[in-house]
C-alpha cells in the first residue's frame, strides 16, 4: 500500500472533492486519509510518543487536503490568508473556516436563502467545505435535481458571499440604529424581499455563463425591494435620493429585471429616469438615464476596477456611505429617505460653518440624469443651548433672524462664477433657535406666507436645493441675514459665512 503521505499530496489533489468523499468509502485508512482522526474515535496502539506524532500527521494531511479542496472548488486564496497570520495556535481560523448555511428549499418565498445571521467559522475545513457545496448545490441544479453546469465566471464564490454578508449585516445595523436613521431605517427593513437562489432563473435566461459570481452573492441574501406606497407612504428606497427644482430622484434596490440583451436592472428610480444596470457578459456596471433636458436616454460607465466582482464593490461602497448620509424629507412636507448628500459624518465632501449662532452644512452631489450637473443642498439652523458654538440672545443681538440674499462663489474649469440673488429659490427663511419657517415670498420680499411643512413637522434644519454646471471645482459664498425679521422694522444685517465644499465627480 501507498504511504498516506503520497496519497495525500501526489494522487488526492488531482482528483475531484466528490471522488474524495467516494475514495473514504474504500476502508477505515483512507477514511483517515481524507478526514483525520478528529472525526472518529483514535485507532488502537496510537497512545504513543510515535503513533501521537503520526496521527497528527495525517490530521494535518487532512486539514490540508480540504484546504485545497476550498482553494480549488470556491476560489479561497490558501497562501493570502497565512500570510495574513491568521494562525489556528491563537484561537482564530482562517477566511476559509468561515462558511454558512443556507436554507435548502426552493418553494420557501417567506425566509431567505441565505441570511447574514447563519454565519459561522466551521471547526474544520471538512464542515466548511460541506457547507458551501450544499450551497453550490442549491444554486447549480435544476428542478428536477440535476446540475448544470456553469462556466468559471458564474460559479460559487466562497469570499464573495462572506463579503456578501458583511455589506448587508453593515444595511441591517444602519436601519436598526435608531440614531441615525429613527423610524425609516425600520420601513426600509421591511421593504427587502428575501434573498432567493438565481442560478436557475438566470439560466433559463440564458446567462448561465456570464459573470455572475459576484451577482449572486449580492441577491442571495436580499433580492429587491416593495416599490410604491404602503397605507398612503411613498417606501423608502436603499439608495435615497435627492431633488432640485421639480426634480426628484428616489431610488430602490430593484429585483433582477431585463433591460435588454445583456441589461439587468438593478436599480430603479421612482420616476424612471435613471436605472443602475449590470451587464451580465461584462460585468460593468452603468447608468441608464433620460436626461430631463433633452429627453433623450444616455449611459455612464460606473468603474469599480477591472475584475469580475464589481457589482460587489459597488455596493460595498454604497453600504459604507450609509454611514455618511443622513435622514430627511426629500422636499418640504415630502416623504423621508435617506439623503444623498454627504453629511457632517463625511467632512471631506462636507463643509460647515457657524457665524453668530447660525450654522450654515453644504454639500454637493452629480447628478448625470439632469445634463450633467452638481446639485448642491444648503441646510441652516439657528442652534440650540445644548450645541457647541451656541451662542445666547444677548451675543448675538437678536432672537431671531430671517434671510435676505445670498452670494455664490463658484470655481471650476479655472474659471470663477460669481452668483448674487434675493432669497433662495423663493424662500426667505426665519431661523429661531432649534426652529425655522419656511416663509415664502411671491413679490421679491415686500409680503410672506409660510410654506406647509407637511404633517405639522418641520425638519431640523431649513434645507434648499439648486444646481450648477457640472465641472469638477469648489463653491463657497455667504448668506445675509437681518436680525429680527425683514418686515419687523430695524435690525442688523449681517453676513453668515458657507465654508467651501467640494464640486467632485464620484
Amino acid at each position: 500500500a501507498l504511504p498516506n503521505a503520497i496519497v495525500a499530496a501526489s494522487i488526492l489533489p488531482f482528483v475531484t472533492s466528490t471522488d474524495w468523499l467516494n475514495f473514504r468509502l474504500q476502508s477505515r485508512k483512507f477514511y483517515e486519509i481524507v478526514h483525520g482522526h478528529d472525526v472518529g474515535a483514535a485507532l488502537q496502539g496510537f497512545g504513543d510518543d510515535v503513533g501521537a506524532t503520526q496521527q497528527q500527521n495525517e490530521d494535518e494531511e487532512s486539514k490540508a487536503l480540504w484546504c485545497l479542496a476550498l482553494v480549488r472548488d470556491y476560489r479561497f486564496d490558501y497562501r493570502f490568508e497565512h500570510q495574513k497570520g491568521d494562525e489556528e495556535d491563537d484561537g482564530c481560523r482562517p477566511l476559509m473556516y468561515q462558511t454558512m448555511r443556507c436554507n435548502p428549499d426552493p418553494d420557501d418565498e417567506i425566509n431567505p436563502f441565505l441570511s447574514t445571521s447563519n454565519v459561522f467559522t466551521a471547526s474544520t475545513a471538512f464542515i466548511s467545505w460541506k457547507h458551501w457545496r450544499k450551497i453550490d448545490i442549491c444554486l447549480h441544479h435544476d428542478e428536477h435535481g440535476q446540475q448544470f453546469d456553469v462556466s468559471p465566471s458564474a460559479q460559487l464564490v466562497g469570499p464573495y458571499f462572506l463579503r456578501a454578508a458583511f455589506l448587508w449585516r453593515k444595511i441591517e445595523q444602519f436601519c436598526s440604529d435608531e440614531s441615525l436613521t429613527g423610524d425609516l431605517g425600520p420601513m426600509i427593513q421591511s421593504t427587502l424581499h428575501p434573498g432567493v437562489r438565481f442560478g436557475r432563473s438566470l439560466v433559463e435566461e440564458g446567462y448561465q455563463d456570464g459573470k455572475l459570481s459576484a451577482f449572486k452573492a449580492v441577491y442571495s441574501f436580499y433580492a429587491g425591494q416593495s416599490l410604491g406606497d404602503r397605507d398612503g407612504m411613498v417606501l423608502p428606497g436603499l439608495f435615497g435620493g435627492y431633488n432640485v427644482y421639480d426634480h426628484l430622484s428616489h431610488s430602490c434596490w430593484s429585483s433582477p429585471e431585463v433591460l435588454t440583451g445583456s441589461k439587468v436592472v438593478v436599480t430603479k428610480d421612482v420616476n424612471d429616469l435613471k436605472l443602475t444596470v449590470f451587464d451580465v457578459e461584462s460585468g460593468d456596471l452603468g447608468i441608464y438615464f433620460r436626461s430631463t433636458r433633452s429627453r433623450t436616454p444616455g449611459t455612464k460607465a460606473v468603474r469599480y476596477g477591472n475584475s469580475d466582482d464589481q457589482i460587489l464593490r459597488w455596493f460595498e461602497n454604497h453600504a459604507n456611505l450609509l454611514q455618511k448620509y443622513s435622514v430627511g424629507r426629500l422636499t418640504p412636507g415630502g416623504f423621508k429617505s435617506i439623503l444623498r448628500y454627504p453629511s457632517l459624518n463625511d467632512p471631506t465632501n462636507c463643509s460647515r460653518a457657524v457665524t453668530r449662532g447660525v450654522e450654515v452644512v453644504a454639500s454637493s452631489i452629480y447628478a448625470v440624469e439632469i445634463g450633467g450637473m452638481f446639485v448642491f443642498s444648503i441646510r441652516m439652523r439657528m442652534l440650540r443651548p445644548e450645541e457647541p458654538d451656541y451662542m445666547s440672545p444677548e451675543e448675538r443681538g437678536f432672537d431671531t433672524c430671517q434671510l435676505v440674499s445670498r452670494y455664490w462663489r463658484i470655481t471650476h474649469g479655472g474659471e470663477v462664477e460669481e452668483v448674487r440673488g434675493a432669497g433662495v429659490v423663493g424662500y426667505y427663511p426665519l431661523l429661531s433657535e432649534g426652529d425655522h419657517e419656511s416663509l415664502v415670498s411671491d413679490d421679491g420680499g415686500r409680503t410672506f406666507h409660510e410654506e406647509d411643512s407637511g404633517e405639522g413637522i418641520r425638519e431640523k434644519y431649513f434645507s434648499y436645493q439648486s444646481c450648477t454646471d457640472g465641472e469638477e471645482g469648489s463653491m463657497e459664498g455667504y448668506l445675509q441675514f437681518k436680525a429680527g425679521s425683514i418686515l419687523g422694522g430695524a435690525g442688523e444685517v449681517f453676513d453668515v459665512r458657507v465654508a467651501p465644499f467640494p464640486l467632485k465627480f464620484p
